[in-house]
């Protein structure tokens, strides 16, 4: 059982460094494509094709940061109130709460694990789902903790497989079929290529030495 929190609200936010290493890996990744681009355009009076692409790009990056920031959880004594990735809140009444069950789970083909804790009703439903990739174990261990329901716990870590396998009605549903969630996420890159395109080819945009006088 776990120890119910006080009369004082939690507020539990996504780990630290997630918006560091987020930041981080899109710079290493747009930076450079789009200086060489700049550096290509401007001989050729198409650098504002390339800002412009730019500029899409950084708005998208933004605007997710902005939403990652926002992703909390918190905790009271009557109940705890999910905000999601886009800004949609969900409150979870304590006496909804049947039972917190705690899962490590490897890390691809790696001996590292992350922690997940699935709060569910009871029929089995899913109520919050905290992953280990975007919150710590403190945090997952004080929600799984915050109200007096049974904690259940693995005895052992599992891979991927046997979570899909055990626990398929838990997860999403990218992850019960994963060659969906690559198709989807190769469409949505396919998708941002073909605007970036678009966004680079009107012949209005051109700065011709003529237009330039």
């Amino acid at each position: 059982m776990g120890t119910p929190i006080s009369r004082a609200s939690v507020l539990i936010r996504p780990r630290v460094q997630l918006i560091r290493q987020t930041r981080l890996a899109a710079a290493a990744l747009i930076l450079p494509v789009f200086a060489a681009m700049l550096w290509f355009s401007l001989p050729r009076g198409t650098w504002l094709r390339v800002a412009i692409a730019f500029a899409f790009v950084l708005a998208l990056y933004l605007a997710g940061a902005a939403l990652l920031r926002g992703v909390s959880i918190r905790l009271g004594p009557d109940g705890l109130v999910e905000r999601g990735f886009f800004r949609r809140q969900s409150r979870i009444p304590a006496k909804r709460i049947a039972a917190a069950l705690v899962i490590d789970v490897y890390r691809g083909v790696t001996a590292e694990t992350d922690r997940q804790l699935f709060l569910v009703d009871t029929t089995g439903e899913l109520l919050v789902r905290m992953r280990g990739e975007f919150w710590t174990n403190e945090a997952i261990e004080t929600v799984a903790a915050a109200y007096d329901v049974p904690i259940r716990r693995a005895a052992d870590p599992i891979t991927a497989a046997q979570l899909r396998h055990d626990h398929a009605d838990l997860l999403f549903w990218f992850e019960r079929w994963p060659w969906t969630g690559r198709l989807a996420v190769a469409g949505v890159i396919a998708l941002l290529a073909l605007i970036l395109i678009a966004l680079m080819s009107p012949e209005a945009l051109v700065l011709t030495p003529a237009a330039e006088r």
